[in-house]
């Protein structure tokens, strides 16, 4: 519910989201520009704007990447997270890979607590499979219609770990009728802080791409203020 309204009560998205991007970027480094510009010239206003843009970006990325005190890491741009992702399903599975599908529910399968978070999020992810494989299976016999993953119940959830990786298997069955299936899946830890990592490296390049310029072009305005040259007027800057 809390979803569906903040869906409607937010219709900008797709090419809305990068007009704002676009505009924030125009607005916010391009008014710095046009105002450093005016009083340096546009090559110097360009450098200055720059450089200070990528080491403002520098401190704001190391933040996002390590922390700070009261600051827990990766608050910025978040790759992907941490999800449960459904490998097979049927009413029987096997896999010389992997003895353990084939020792479900015993052995080394270990039953998790429902006030668990990795309980409700494979439980839902469990769902969301065999809640599509369904629909797909109604759209091949030319049926219309989308199956809800609630009509799916999950009993007999039950954990363990194959070469540090959590897996999960779990016995389903829909609840207007049909026979059993199990499910098996495993936990994907994502790649949350690589946006973090791409942003500081990119940040620390642009900082020292632009600060050699920067301090050539000084020189060169200290020179002109001390008694160096003027180059020829070109017209306004």
């Amino acid at each position: 519910m809390e979803a569906h309204l903040l869906a409607q009560a937010s219709p900008c998205t797709g090419w809305c989201g990068w007009g704002v991007l676009i505009a924030s970027i125009v607005l916010f480094p391009g008014t710095v520009w046009l105002l450093t510009g005016a009083v340096f010239g546009n090559r110097m206003g360009y450098l200055i704007s720059a450089t200070s843009f990528f080491g403002f970006m520098i401190i704001l990325s190391a933040i996002w990447t390590f922390g700070a005190p009261g600051t827990p890491r990766y608050l910025g741009p978040k790759g992907d997270l941490p999800a449960w992702v459904t490998v097979a399903a049927g009413q029987q599975l096997e896999a010389q890979a992997l003895p353990v599908v084939e020792q479900y529910p015993d052995g080394p399968w270990e039953p998790a607590e429902e006030e668990d978070p990795e309980f409700e999020a494979a439980t839902l992810a469990f769902q969301a499979f065999l809640a599509e494989e369904a629909t797909a299976e109604l759209q091949e016999e030319g049926v219309e219609g989308e199956v809800e993953s609630s009509q799916f119940q999950i009993e007999q959830l039950r954990f363990t770990t194959v070469e540090d990786q959590p897996v999960a298997m779990a016995r389903a069955f829909a609840v207007d009728g049909g026979s059993e299936v199990v499910v098996f899946g495993y936990k994907d830890p994502g790649n949350e802080p690589l946006p973090s990592y791409v942003s500081l490296a990119v940040s620390v390049i642009g900082f020292a791409m632009h600060l050699p310029f920067l301090d050539r072009a000084e020189r060169k305005r200290k020179e002109i203020l001390t008694g160096g040259g003027q180059p020829p007027f070109r017209g306004p800057a």
